[in-house]
């Protein structure tokens, strides 16, 4: 199957162009082929009408084109500064004048309102802070050609609005943008156009925002989608999870307590760093933390993510790629990985259990793959992420920790885990769902928890908040007073 077959896309100076799809769909190969990093088999790219072939990233860089891809290109070991201006740090005669390094790169990244040392080294750093690193580094090239492909999928939606004024800037200035992102609220506030590929082929051009979203979808699926969430009423049985003045030792959470029912989705809400990242880690037992936990009743010491399991506790961590699959293993063998304690006896795992609960849990959740020996990387994203919630749910927990369990998959992905999700809670589990994306919560969750310096600040009934309430307590203000 080719990724891509006859695809035409053309981008003008100072436009914002969207490049939309589902996962698989040929949107990172197409955008790849633009900045050098793969070379078609047949085709041309034109810039000014002159045919082009770029070897590598670098050539495209000489042509003005410049890419920030999914994967973060940052060099850890080095510092922001070097980073930023990588391959383009001033000289003062045959040096490096550090100095004025320090001062361009400290300056790129004010102007996103990034607030970070350009000394430190990016390995030191949050993901979301290396990705507004790698935003800065690509927005201050002087670039005629900026390719966005999901850039925005690690950041909170403050730092997302600011990396959006600046591409507004950059328009106003004659740079053509390239804008990838699932997030469609994105797409719509700020491109004029969207192109939408499926399956490798151009499906069409339309204008934005003239185009319903409704529309817009169906292109990239190719069937409708009346309804995302499509939520349903689930009934509601006992406290599955008690949380009683929980800390963690790094104080980034603080006497937080709260209860999650069987049948519930709560939702969590919150800022980058405050906090909420940090809940669910401590949940799982991987980071240290004192206070009181009950999974239906029982007490379960936060200790480890082997009693977190033993105590019926699934966790789903938001960096899908670093700390969720193995890479270099099998589809079967990511789903397996966290069902040692229930398939081993006397320190044996039964393989041919194994492989029937591997190949329910594919069938159960329309995993496709093309079979359970491939490679986990062989499959999109959003089919990666159905392993990893498959890993979880295949094991019945009685609760389930989800932080991001969207992020970077496409819209029709979207809807079968939101489908998936409500699935498990009918069958009496707890759901806490921690997202940065305020319209998912509202879609998906019974309850609303907001968090703000590690603390609990608000409470909401999902069916009467809205975002406004919602992002004002996130910003310190109190429950009442938003809602008021």
């Amino acid at each position: 199957m080719r990724a891509l077959d006859g695809v035409d896309f053309d981008l003008q100076p100072g436009q914002i162009h969207a490049l939309a799809g589902e996962n698989g769909s040929g949107k990172s190969t197409l955008m790849k082929i633009l900045y050098g990093a793969l070379a078609p088999d047949d085709g041309t790219v034109e810039i000014d009408g002159e045919a082009r072939t770029f070897s590598n990233p670098r050539q495209a860089i000489e042509c003005g084109i410049v890419a920030i891809s999914q994967e973060l290109t940052l060099a850890p070991t080095l510092t922001v500064a070097e980073n930023v201006l990588m391959g383009r740090l001033p000289r003062r005669g045959p040096v490096i004048d550090w100095p004025e390094a320090h001062r361009r790169a400290q300056a790129a990244l004010e102007e996103l309102g990034v607030h970070v040392d350009s000394h430190r080294h990016v390995g030191d750093l949050s993901i979301e802070l290396q990705q507004e690193v790698e935003v800065a580094r690509a927005v201050s090239a002087n670039s005629r050609v900026l390719v966005l492909d999901e850039a925005t999928s690690s950041l909170s939606e403050a730092a997302t609005e600011r990396l959006l004024e600046r591409l507004e800037q950059l328009r106003a200035r004659g740079v053509g943008v390239v804008f990838v992102s699932h997030r469609l609220r994105e797409l719509y506030q700020c491109a004029s156009r969207a192109t939408v590929l499926r399956d490798g082929r151009l499906v069409g051009t339309v204008p934005l925002p003239e185009t319903p979203e409704r529309r817009l979808v169906s292109m990239m699926v190719g069937r409708e989608i009346t309804d995302l969430f499509n939520k349903r009423a689930i009934p509601k049985g006992e406290a599955a999870l008690s949380v009683q003045s929980l800390s963690t030792e790094d104080g980034a959470v603080e006497d937080v307590s709260f209860e999650v029912r069987e049948g519930e989705i709560v939702g969590v809400a919150g800022l980058i760093g405050c906090g909420k990242t940090e809940l669910g880690l401590a949940l799982f037992g991987a980071v240290p933390a004192s206070g009181q936990v009950l999974v239906r009743g029982k007490p379960f010491h936060l200790r480890s993510p082997r009693e977190a399991i033993g105590a019926g506790i699934g966790f789903v961590p938001e960096d899908r790629k670093r700390a969720a699959i193995l890479p270099t293993r099998t589809v079967g063998k990511n789903l397996a990985v966290a069902w040692t304690e229930k398939l081993g006896r006397l320190g044996l795992i039964n393989l041919a259990e194994e492989r029937r609960l591997a190949q329910a849990t594919v069938r159960r959740f329309s995993i496709r793959t093309p079979s359970l020996a491939a490679r986990i990387v062989q499959l999109s994203g959003g089919n990666q992420q159905k392993v990893v919630l498959g890993r979880w749910f295949g094991l019945g927990p009685r609760v389930v920790v989800l932080a991001e369990p969207t992020r970077g998959i496409d819209v029709g992905a979207k809807s079968e885990v939101y489908g998936f999700i409500q699935e498990i809670a009918e069958e009496g589990a707890a759901i806490l769902m921690i997202s940065s994306e305020l319209p998912e919560l509202l879609g998906l969750a019974d309850r609303i928890l907001v968090m703000f310096r590690g603390r609990i600040r608000g409470e909401f009934d999902a069916r009467s908040a809205d975002e406004e309430q919602i992002a004002h307590v996130a910003l310190g203000a109190d429950a009442t007073e938003a809602v008021a």
